[in-house]
Parts: structure tokens; C-alpha cells; sequence
């Protein structure tokens, strides 16, 4: 076997956390992440003693000092050793105040099939004894498996947090007390994971418990009863997820480079050309790159120059692309320092949006090995917009609007802070979409209104924005999002009278739609229970949908019209054809993975079915004709790329099982397999100067072997 081969031979992970679905593959590691669950932020906040930071573990604390404070570190070695540790007080008695945790998992808020069919009294019935219990009983057979092969590694679960360890109790005692308990560990943890899952699925609080808390396997769970904390003094900023981007994910500052102001400027222009309609956060007339965070600007110049040469290199081909990984390179190591800064907490909005923009270059154009990059890097933003109460719309500050100047500039700060967090919640639905890994925010999170009309939001001017603002009254008041979801779910709610909204809420809506189809189509392979009345209900929001997230002439391929329609079209194959690769199963890591297993899985079972062909033709064809006419890729987001190829394999197979007509709307007729790889090189050979195109040209021979 190759070295290539194990590199990416994923690990053994047998011991997940029952509430954020985390996976390790030592128990102890498990037992140490699961404290992060069980503690308050009071308990979890560790104070460097020269510096305003603070943080979660006490090995993060060190590390922190190791690097930012190295010449203290021998007298706080001292200093600790003097200290005497204060008596650790047994939390199943004591009353700690509750945490907010925040609900997680692949649903999103969806209630799954088994949970549409309960009404409000018979929730009671609902029980997951038959889908807990054996898990249970598989993760303590892996820990009593592992500690009978790793007796020196057993952890010591009488030690405190704090403190000197107390005395380690023998490996009998351990596994006389785990023979004696399991049963009844065993009823506890599936009554409580039963409680976990409905409050999953019914959108509820979590309660507090007070057993097991040092169960490593079934952390204390936390309530949602109050809200999170506005103030993020306590919060972290070294947490565990970024412990995992450093400090082998993290290139280290070697040289003081920085890009030009030609270059700067010239890839604001860039951005705002090509990338920010389909990622529509930054507002460009106020924008400013002199008073904006560099990790900002670094983040935005990753994507423009994957649309535009380098001007400094005479605007040489290929030069944008060796730029945007010299911008990648530098912002990842940029930014893991501005996190390592007393007044982080300041500029949640500005970090989230970096990572964001960093995810999406590592994820859809560089790909490869930068992928994992890309996951721990989305992992880092869901919790970093979780502190940042970013779910939340923003405040005005008092006396911040004493002019209309004042009032517009507020207005665009805060609908870029709500934005922002539709382009998390997009990009979460995406991964889940393409790799089938678990969606990390729910719908039920977004407390923001819907976002506002396109036209108030390019007002270049604050009168511009005022006299549309007055105009946009007449429409009625806003709508929040999560009714807006409701709405176009419910058959009986009118939506004809829905204010006007930007077609990028609508993008959203129609994700959370089909992330909704992908959990019903994995949940019926799973149980062979097929409910197409669920499918139906779906399939008429989509309906329902169009006229708002395609406004106008749907066949406009303008840029801001493409990403829209091209999302619905997905959709709304989606409803009709599987996913082989989820139903299957499998979860993917990269972009790369994606495309090979696109392109070796056959479609659906269902696809034998005229009926199925005749629904997901128009969509298909609506795909192929984009390919055809599109010469002009300034504006074209990746996933738009990515869609179009799935579309061109879908009709690949209609062509194979010889259903007629399949790609006649571009001109190759009925089995001339031969001529339809040629009209899919030809179209996306234009894409060849992304990795992405690369990627597909490359799957395109594979397909013609």
C-alpha cells in the first residue's frame, strides 16, 4: 500500500460525544472533551496572569505561555507549585448556573419522518430506546475493550479539574464497577439521549441534569433557559477547535510581505465584480480596504484573484492563482494571531467573515489536501458566531444615528452583520448538501428578519437608501426568517402578502429545503419506509418559492440571477432523484472526493422510471443550456459549477438507459455517448483555469474509460 493510500485512510474513532456528535479515538480524549459540556463559562474561563486572555484547558494556558510569554514561564512554574489547590466541590450537589448550548446536529430544526407523525400529547410515546441502546452498549464494550489492552492509560475519573490528582483506584475496582453498572448506566443514557434527540428534533430547551457527570461517555447537559451572554470577557478564544488549526494546520509569519495597494485595489475591484453577489455581505460603497481588518482584505483578495491576474506580474496568466494561495497562506497564520488579542471579542463580525470567505477558497478552488483545512476552519466559525451572539440581530448603539449619514451607515452595519450570518447558514446547508457531514447551525437559531430588498441594499448613497426605505414601507413589516420557513411549509398560510425580500434569503429557504429532502431520503434508505406525501409538501414550497428567489424572467442568466435559479433547479431534482452517495452513506472530505463518486455512482433506482426522467428533464436541460450559452465566467460561483456537473451526469445516464430526448436542447442526439463528452469538455474547459474545472476534466476522461 502506498504512502498516499494511508494518508487518507480515515481513523478509528469509537467514542462520540452524545452532544455535538464529536469523535475520538482514545477514551481519554473523550472524558477531557466532554468537561468542556458539563462546566460553566465561569469555570471553563482561565486567566493568563500577564495578559487580558483567557481560556478553556489548562495545556491551551500553557501553551499560551510557552509562546507569547516565554520569560515568565520558569516563575509561573514556581508560582504553581506554591499554590495550594482549593478542595474540589462534588457538582452533583453543588447548583451551577446553567450554559447555554446551542442545539446541533444533521437536522437543523427539521423534524425528522418519525417525529412528524406525533402530535403535542403523544410525545410521550416517542421513544429511541431501539436506536440508543445498542449504541450505548457498543461504546462501553470499545471502552471495556480498550482499558483490558491499555491498563496504564485507564483515567482516573476521581481526579479534579484543579489541583493534585487523588489516588488512582485500581484497574478491579474500575471494571467490578463498570460490571455492576452498565444496566443501569446503560437505561440511564438512552432515557436521557431519548430527552437529547426529541429536544433535537422539536426545536426545544435543553434541561440540566445532574447524574453521571463524570460519566466521560454522557456529559451534563446544559439549558438553553437563558440566553447567551452579550458579554464575551469569559469566552475563549483559544478553543478546542482551534487547537486543531494549530499548530500543524497554521503556517507561522516567516517574512513581513504584504500585498501592494495596486494589488489591494485592484482585488477589492475584483470582489465586488465577481464574488460579493453571490456572497452578498460587504456592502461596497461604504466599503473601505484602508480601514478595514487586513485579515479582511487578505480573505477577499483569496477569492477575487481566482477571477483575475495578479497586476504587479503584468497580469501574466495563472499569476491570480499564485497570488490567492500566497493571500491564503498569509491570512490563515494572520489570523490565528488577531485571536491571541485582548479586544477579539470585538470583531466577531470581521473574524467569522474571513473565515468564511477562507473556507470557500479552501473548500471550491484549492481543494486537495487544503479541504481539511477548510472543515476545521467551519467548525471554528460556527462556534465563533455562536459567542458573538451572531444569530441575534444587532443593536443600534444610542446616539449612533444623530444624522441620516449616520442612520444609512448603521443600517449597512447591520444588515452586513445579518447577512454574514445567511452566508454561514448557506455554506453549513452546502457541506451538508455535498459531503453529507452533518449541518452545524439550525433554522430555528436565526432570530434575524429576512434580508432586505437588493435595491436598499446597493443605495450608494444615504439618500438613495431613504427614499427607498420610504417606498418599502408600503410593502408591510419584515418577516423573520424562521416564519418565513414555517410559511412556505404551511399549506394553509398566505404568502402572497410576504414583504419583499432579497433573493438571497430566499437561497437559504431553499437550502433548508433541500437539506430537509437529503435527511427524509436517508431516513426512508435506512428503514425502507418510503412517505412521498413528505416529498409532496416539499416539492410544493419549492413551487411556491419560485416566484421569490427567481424574480422576474427566470431564464435571466445575469450573475445575481444564476446562483438563485441554479439552486432551485437543484432542488428541485433533488426532491426526485437520490443522492447515491447519501443514501449510501458515505461521507466525503473534499470537493475531490465528491466529483470521483459523482462520477463512478450511478444515479437512483429511480431513475428507471419515465415518470421520474420526464420530472427532472426541464431541470437538467435548464443546466445544460447554461453550459452551452454561458461564455463569459467573471461571476460564476463554484457551486454553480458543481451543480452544472451533476446535471451533465444525470443526463449522461438518461442517455445510457436511452431515455429519448435527453440531451437534444444542446444538440447531441440520442446515444451518441461520444459527442456528449465532447460537449462537456468544450464547456468546461472554460472552467479550467479554477481547480475545480480541473478536477471535472479529469473525471470527464475517467468517464470515457
Amino acid at each position: 500500500m502506498s504512502v498516499s493510500q494511508v494518508r487518507v485512510m480515515p481513523s478509528y474513532q469509537p467514542f462520540q460525544c452524545l452532544v455535538c456528535q464529536s469523535r475520538f479515538t482514545r477514551h481519554e480524549n473523550l472524558k477531557r472533551h466532554s468537561t468542556l459540556h458539563s462546566r460553566s463559562q465561569a469555570e471553563a474561563s482561565l486567566p493568563c496572569d500577564f495578559c487580558h486572555a483567557t481560556f478553556s484547558r489548562p495545556d491551551l494556558r500553557n501553551r499560551h505561555m510557552k509562546r507569547k510569554h516565554p520569560e515568565h514561564e520558569q516563575h509561573r512554574s514556581t508560582k504553581r507549585t506554591r499554590r495550594q489547590t482549593a478542595p474540589r466541590q462534588d457538582s452533583l450537589h453543588s447548583s451551577a448556573s446553567p450554559t447555554a448550548v446551542s442545539p446541533v446536529g444533521s437536522h437543523g430544526g427539521f423534524p425528522s419522518p418519525g417525529t412528524l407523525r406525533l402530535s403535542p400529547g403523544d410525545e410521550r410515546s416517542f421513544s429511541s430506546d431501539a436506536i440508543w441502546r445498542p449504541v450505548m452498549q457498543y461504546q462501553l464494550q470499545q471502552q471495556q475493550q480498550f482499558d483490558r489492552a491499555h491498563p496504564a492509560e485507564i483515567p482516573n475519573i476521581a481526579t479534579p479539574r484543579t489541583g493534585i490528582a487523588e489516588t488512582q483506584p485500581t484497574k478491579d475496582s474500575l471494571q467490578r464497577q463498570s460490571t455492576t453498572s452498565n444496566s443501569v448506566l446503560i437505561d440511564q443514557i438512552v432515557q436521557d439521549a431519548t430527552d437529547l434527540e426529541r429536544n433535537l428534533l422539536l426545536g426545544a430547551s435543553f434541561l440540566r441534569h445532574t447524574n453521571h457527570l463524570d460519566n466521560p461517555i454522557h456529559p451534563n447537559l446544559a439549558a438553553q433557559a437563558e440566553p447567551v451572554d452579550t458579554s464575551l470577557a469569559e469566552y475563549s478564544f483559544s478553543h478546542p477547535i482551534l487547537d486543531r488549526l494549530s499548530p500543524n494546520d497554521i503556517p507561522q509569519l516567516q517574512d513581513d510581505w504584504a500585498p501592494t495597494a495596486l494589488q489591494i485595489s485592484r482585488g477589492c475591484n475584483i470582489f465586488f465584480a465577481s464574488v460579493s453577489h453571490f456572497l452578498p455581505f460587504l456592502h461596497s460603497s461604504t466599503f473601505d480596504p484602508t480601514q478595514a481588518a487586513p485579515h479582511l482584505v487578505l480573505s477577499m483578495l483569496c477569492l477575487a484573484y481566482q477571477y483575475g491576474e495578479d497586476p504587479e506580474c503584468g497580469d501574466q496568466e495563472g499569476s491570480g492563482e499564485c497570488f490567492s494561495i500566497r493571500c491564503f497562506n498569509k491570512v490563515r497564520a494572520l489570523l490565528a494571531s488577531e485571536e491571541e488579542r485582548s479586544d477579539a471579542s470585538t470583531m466577531i463580525t470581521t473574524l467569522v467573515q474571513s473565515y468564511l470567505l477562507l473556507q470557500i477558497c479552501a473548500m471550491m478552488y484549492l481543494c486537495g489536501d487544503n479541504s481539511a483545512c477548510g472543515l476545521k476552519i467551519h467548525s471554528h466559525m460556527i462556534s465563533l458566531a455562536r459567542a458573538g451572539r451572531m444569530t441575534q440581530p444587532m443593536t443600534v448603539e444610542s446616539g449612533a444615528t444623530a444624522d441620516l449619514e449616520s442612520l444609512w451607515r448603521e443600517f449597512v452595519k447591520a444588515e452586513s452583520h445579518k447577512r454574514t450570518l445567511f452566508a454561514v447558514h448557506q455554506i453549513d446547508a452546502l457541506w451538508y448538501q455535498f459531503l453529507s457531514i452533518p449541518r452545524s447551525i439550525s433554522h430555528l437559531e436565526i432570530k434575524h428578519d429576512m434580508p432586505c430588498p437588493e435595491d436598499q441594499w446597493s443605495s450608494s448613497s444615504a439618500a438613495e437608501w431613504a427614499h427607498r426605505q420610504l417606498v418599502a414601507r408600503n410593502t408591510g413589516p419584515s418577516v423573520t426568517y424562521t416564519d418565513a420557513v414555517r410559511r412556505f411549509l404551511s399549506s394553509d398560510e398566505d404568502i402572497v402578502s410576504l414583504p419583499a425580500f432579497d433573493p438571497f434569503g430566499a437561497i437559504n429557504i431553499a437550502q433548508f429545503l433541500i437539506s430537509s429532502a437529503r435527511e427524509i431520503s436517508g431516513w426512508s434508505t435506512m428503514t425502507g419506509m418510503l412517505s412521498m406525501e413528505r416529498f409532496g409538501a416539499l416539492r410544493t414550497s419549492l413551487i411556491a418559492l419560485n416566484p421569490f428567489i427567481c424574480p422576474g424572467n427566470h431564464t435571466a442568466q445575469t450573475k445575481y440571477a444564476t446562483p438563485c435559479a441554479a439552486t432551485w433547479e437543484t432542488a428541485m431534482i433533488e426532491l426526485q432523484m437520490w443522492s447515491p452517495s447519501h443514501t449510501g452513506g458515505i461521507v466525503e472530505g473534499s470537493i475531490d472526493a465528491v466529483l470521483s463518486h459523482s462520477t463512478y455512482l450511478g444515479p437512483s433506482q429511480f431513475l428507471c422510471d419515465i415518470n421520474t426522467a420526464k420530472a427532472v428533464q426541464p431541470h437538467v436541460n435548464w443546466f445544460l443550456r447554461y453550459l452551452d450559452e454561458t461564455l463569459v465566467l467573471d461571476f460564476e460561483a463554484p457551486w454553480v459549477t458543481l451543480y452544472a456537473y451533476k446535471a451533465f451526469l444525470i443526463a449522461w445516464q438518461l442517455m445510457h438507459v436511452g431515455v429519448p430526448g435527453a440531451m437534444d436542447t444542446v444538440g447531441v442526439h440520442d446515444a451518441d455517448m461520444e459527442g456528449a463528452l465532447m460537449w462537456a469538455r468544450k464547456v468546461f474547459q472554460r472552467r479550467q483555469k479554477w481547480q475545480l474545472g480541473k478536477l471535472i476534466l479529469s473525471c470527464l476522461d475517467e468517464l470515457n474509460k
